[in-house]
């Protein structure tokens, strides 16, 4: 099959489709044919049909453009698919391949076989002795069924993709190929400016592109070579749109003109006052993502800013983001690198460049001139393209292979039928007869044979982990119900939920109101800046995550001396508090050499599960505390009784599994406690101080729960924990099901994983094993585990003692007071022990025979 000649980059988009086709011309990438086709309606639209409106802009487009044996890549949005940026630890140069599969497994939260995915070596991967040392990759996947429906567009327009990539990625090439004038066969010209000069001595100058689109944003930064970071923002266009169609009281329609045409409407001020609200969210946005940015890449150093979409149009934004963000806004004019004067000079294609930047990094990885080469184009569909690409060379191979078999057939024929005789025929043929039965009996045997191996595997697949198989789930049923819930139908005692004056029950109603009828974005912060939320009596959790721990009294040992910490020192290291002081009676001890009270734990292994949350409920002086101990840790020392019995909750497992004898929950559950309950003094929303990280993971030892099946000292060899566990959301709980990894996202928006050549990222601060300082001041002593310091989170911006400087404030809500409790509380889990099942039966080796044969 002769190569494809040209390469068409198509990005469709919510207002319109942009399509870029790039030849190489002497090494260098050259326009030679462009579109834009645009939407009757924007696909958001309540009264638009977007599949219909998608495949009429794919059919015009192919009626005013042949695309023949070029090759098609195609953008699908961000939203839709997930990056995560990996640092591998030293591993085999062969085995990378092996190794990015297991962290995709982990990385990705979803199975494997309900994705595709891809991966590229970002950055390191030096080679000592046969080891890749220092190896950064970069994880990319979307849904199958996301693919899916963008190839039947394509399909049903009888389009032939080649390449899938997700915009933000498109976005990466396209500022490091013509932006940054990096990459590329042909040598760049130079930039216009010495990237040196306002760069700091030891820093990475880098650029931040901010791509607005219709619904979302893309917010990407990148220095063209190892750093590369990216997130998306969920304020576009519309939001302009319907803040027009709010103030001036406009249709959708007329607003969305009106907007566009902005810069001739004699309304213009009017106009600019109606979008300052929806301006001011958006700094904020970029602002905290900026932040957020530096705070995890201290060697980089943002040099400009670099606007793309339609919305820079408008009067005004781009001098409104350089005041706001202190930063030099750019708006690009042409593609540096991009020859092709029928295209690049043509009036069309001028006055909509702002909107061609990701069709045209698609162009580029087509062309072979990207950074980012990945392609999320699912492996069935690239190996059919290969077969059918070999069949006509392989049905000619056949025919041929045909031919001269035939011919030699016949010479031999001729030698053989010249000496031979009927006798040799007839006992030649009865040789074949018998081989031929000993070859069919012993492929019998064989398959007999086979047969019996296959089945003791499935029997052995079919029966492995049958007895403990709804462990989990009935775990998390039962913490679920546990869960603190105020309200006459709810399981806390009246005088902990209904607060002073009735302003619990106040708060409670107001809280129902909000889950049954939803919020309006213009009452979003409203709720935030009431009084309800501190008389609310409910807990919300951030991550539920359980550990496997071979030595249960040891573990105990170690966190309540770090809890409670040396006191001798001044100042104190430690909070100075006991673990044991909120568990039951017999669940505690006296020791007698300290006079402290102190878990009694008996010995062996179990899991331990860590609950990391916050509320805004602590009437009074005391805080929260008294509200997680007589709410949430005594919901908890009841989850083995009370909970796991209710309604009849015990039988349910056995209902399931036949045989079944025991309920895996009660009266496995103990050891409740706190670990600590931290005030945060007006606290930035989806920003958490104390509970981004787990406390569990430096005192638990052995193996994590990841990994835990199959552990020595294990019981639950086939039976692992969920990823993420976590109590469900409605009226008296808010829950959010991240896992402990995924606890450290940026501060709004969907989670874009960072990467630089730090590694992953993670909210930064002192925790177990920080070397920051001890909670009451004082810096801890090397391989010390002490538990974070105190921090306040002010109205604008704040830092923990560790040095990292938390996102501020939206500018609404500045000036409010708020106070937020952060709290992490554990308990013990002793799995059942299974019995042998019937797949170890099959394995275990025979009993000896009497005669001891």
């Amino acid at each position: 099959m002769p190569p494809a000649t040209g390469f068409w980059g198509i990005d469709i988009g919510q207002c319109a489709l942009k399509a870029v086709r790039v030849e190489l011309v002497d090494g260098k990438p050259t326009a030679t044919a462009f579109d834009y086709v645009e939407h009757p309606k924007i696909l958001s639209q309540p009264d638009a049909d977007p599949d219909m409106l998608i495949r009429e802009a794919l059919e015009k487009f192919l009626s005013r453009n042949e695309i023949g044996r070029d090759e098609v890549a195609v953008g699908i949005p961000g939203q839709s698919g997930l990056a995560r940026f990996v640092k591998l630890p030293p591993v085999e140069e062969k085995k990378i391949a092996e190794i990015v599969k297991f962290e995709a497994k982990q990385q990705i939260p979803f199975p494997l076989d309900e994705v595709v995915w891809d991966f590229q070596k970002i950055a390191g991967g030096e080679v000592v002795d046969g080891f890749a040392m220092e190896t950064e990759v970069g994880l990319f996947a979307l849904k199958r069924d996301v693919i899916s429906r963008y190839m039947g567009y394509f399909s049903g327009s009888k389009i032939e993709v080649h390449t899938i990539q997700m915009s933000p990625l498109a976005l990466v090439n396209y500022t490091t190929y013509d932006l940054l004038r990096k990459g590329g066969k042909v040598p760049a010209p130079p930039l216009d400016e010495a990237p040196e000069e306002d760069t700091p001595r030891g820093k990475i100058r880098c650029v931040v592109v901010l791509d607005i689109g219709t619904e979302a944003s893309n917010l990407i930064i990148t220095d063209g070579g190892k750093i590369i970071w990216q997130r998306p923002i969920p304020l576009g266009g519309n939001n302009f749109t319907r803040a027009l169609t709010k103030e001036l009281k406009l249709t959708f329609a007329k607003a969305e003109h009106l907007k566009r045409n902005a810069a001739k409407s004699p309304e213009l001020p009017a106009i600019l006052k109606a979008l300052k609200p929806v301006l001011q969210d958006f700094v904020g946005e970029v602002q905290r993502s900026l932040g957020y940015f530096t705070n995890t890449h201290r060697n980089a150093h943002v040099g400009y800013m670099v606007g793309l979409g339609s919305a820079f149009r408008l009067p005004g934004l781009q001098k409104y983001l350089a005041e706001k963000l202190s930063l030099e806004v750019k708006k690009p004019s042409d593609f540096a690198r991009l020859e092709g004067d029928t295209v690049v000079k043509d009036p069309l294609f001028v006055e909509n460049i702002l909107s061609f930047p990701v069709a045209y990094g698609l162009a580029l990885q087509g062309a072979g001139e990207a950074r980012l080469t990945t392609n999320l184009l699912p492996t069935e569909i690239r190996t059919e393209r290969l077969i059918r690409a070999k069949k006509p060379y392989g049905v000619a191979a056949a025919a041929a292979l045909l031919l001269g078999t035939a011919g030699l057939a016949l010479g031999y024929g001729a030698t053989y039928k010249s000496i031979s005789d009927p006798k040799i025929d007839q006992a030649l043929g009865t040789a074949k007869n018998a081989v031929a039965t000993v070859a069919t009996q012993e492929s019998k045997y064989n398959t007999a044979n086979s047969g019996v191996t296959d089945s003791k595997v499935l029997v052995k697949a079919v029966v492995s982990g049958q007895d403990e198989r709804l462990n989990w789930p009935r775990l998390q049923e039962v913490l679920s119900a546990a869960l603190p819930r105020p309200g006459a139908d709810g399981n806390l005692p009246p005088q902990l939920w209904q607060s002073t004056e009735g302003k619990g029950a106040a708060a409670y109603d107001q809280f129902r109101r909000r889950m049954s009828n939803g919020v309006p974005i213009e009452e979003a912060l409203q709720y935030e800046t009431s009084e309800h939320p501190r008389h609310l009596a409910i807990v919300n959790i951030e991550a539920v995550y359980p550990r496997w721990v071979d030595n249960l009294p040891a573990f105990f040992t170690k966190i309540d001396d770090e809890v409670y910490g040396d006191q001798t020192v001044k100042p104190a290291r430690g909070f100075g508090e006991d673990i044991a002081r909120v568990m039951l009676p017999e669940e505690k001890k006296v020791d007698e050499t300290t006079k402290r009270v102190k878990p009694d734990v008996k010995e062996g292994g179990g899991w331990v599960v860590e609950i990391r949350g916050w509320t805004d409920y602590g009437p009074g002086t005391p805080g929260a505390e008294p509200f997680i101990r007589d709410g949430l840790i005594a919901n908890l020392q009841k989850m083995s009784t009370t909970y796991a019995e209710r309604n009849g909750g015990d039988k349910k497992a056995g209902k399931y599994i036949p045989g079944l004898e025991a309920d895996p929950v009660k009266g496995k559950v103990s050891h409740a406690f706190i670990y600590h309950v931290w005030p945060v003094e007006n606290p930035s929303p989806n920003v958490m101080v104390f509970v981004n990280r787990s406390y569990l993971d430096a005192h638990a030892g052995g193996l994590s729960s990841g990994a835990a099946a199959g552990a020595p000292g294990n019981p639950s060899s086939s039976s692992g924990p969920p990823p993420g566990m976590v109590g469900p959301s409605g009226p008296g709980s808010s829950s959010s099901g991240v896992s402990a990894e995924a606890a450290a996202a940026p501060p709004a928006g969907p989670p874009w994983s960072p990467v630089g050549p730090g590694g992953q990222a993670s909210a930064q601060g002192a925790g177990p094993g920080s070397s920051s300082g001890g909670p009451r001041g004082g810096a801890p002593e090397s391989g010390t585990s002490l538990a974070p310091p105190t921090a306040s989170v002010g109205s604008s911006s704040s830092s923990v003692s560790s040095g990292v400087t938390l996102p501020p404030l939206p500018a609404l809500i500045e000036g409010t007071t708020r106070k937020r409790f952060e709290f992490v509380v554990m308990f013990v889990w002793r799995e059942p022990v299974p019995v042998m099942t019937p797949a170890d039966a099959l394995t275990a080796p025979a009993a000896p025979a009497a005669d001891g044969r």
